[in-house]
């Protein structure tokens, strides 16, 4: 992002800071300014991550409207600025400024009304924090997988998937992964992409089936050699072999 000496505030920033404590509004503060200077993205905790990427993505939109004015009017000076009117002095020596005429135009001509689509704005802010909700839930995830590979390849629309899912489900899916592998020593855990792009659907609450070999494990304390026998049945045997019944 290009260095600039500022950057906007908007009163639609008030609800994702509502969120933090003061601590972290300073913080976030220091972490937004580092930002517009130096374009580094921040470590910071999940929640104030969340309120970050929000305000970033505002930053992004900003800084790219500046740039294209900039460069709109740097050609516009090359040009030697505004192209002269068709309708220049020479034509109309009486009205040099063309008032007269332009006044006229301005009273004939209706104004054009400006509608401004609302509905877009708020989708364009749901999206967004649901991008941060998104990000913030994928962070306390991955910090649960014992494989920390590949963070970078899962994308958004993943981590969407995962924040429709939950935190709750997801650590039970993780726990369910890391049980499994327990059950063979050669096994090695997947990369983290693989596992939170498509490897955690067969552990979710509806999909998860305990392997075979836990399922027919025996109960504890009972011996293989152990069986179950009739006692009253060997009981009469004994009784009429002793006494000939």
């Amino acid at each position: 992002m290009k260095q600039k000496s500022s950057f906007l505030i908007y009163h639609e920033y008030r609800e994702p800071l509502k969120l933090l404590t003061d601590e972290q509004r300073g913080q976030l503060l220091m972490a937004l300014i580092d930002y517009s200077e130096s374009g580094v993205v921040p470590e910071l905790d999940g929640i104030s991550m969340m309120a970050f990427s929000f305000i970033q993505s505002q930053m992004d939109r900003d800084s790219k409207k500046y740039e294209n004015r900039c460069s709109s009017n740097r050609e516009n000076g090359k040009k030697g600025g505004r192209p002269k009117k068709e309708n220049d002095s020479e034509e109309n020596p009486k009205n040099p400024m063309g008032f007269e005429e332009t006044e006229k135009k301005t009273k004939n001509q209706k104004k054009p009304i400006k509608i401004k689509n609302k509905d877009k704005e708020k989708d364009i802010n749901k999206n967004t924090m649901c991008k941060s909700e998104a990000d913030a839930l994928f962070e306390r995830v991955w910090k649960l997988y014992p494989q920390k590979r590949g963070k970078g390849k899962v994308s958004d629309a993943n981590k969407r998937r995962l924040l429709d899912i939950g935190f709750d489900e997801l650590s039970r899916a993780i726990d369910r992964y890391k049980a499994d592998l327990a059950l063979d020593d050669w096994r090695k855990p997947q990369n983290g992409s693989t596992f939170f792009n498509s490897g955690y659907i067969d552990y979710l609450d509806s999909n998860y089936e305990r392997p075979e070999r836990i399922q027919n494990e025996k109960a504890p304390g009972k011996l293989e050699c152990q069986r179950d026998y009739d006692f009253d049945s060997l009981e009469q045997q004994l009784f009429e072999k002793q006494f000939g019944g």
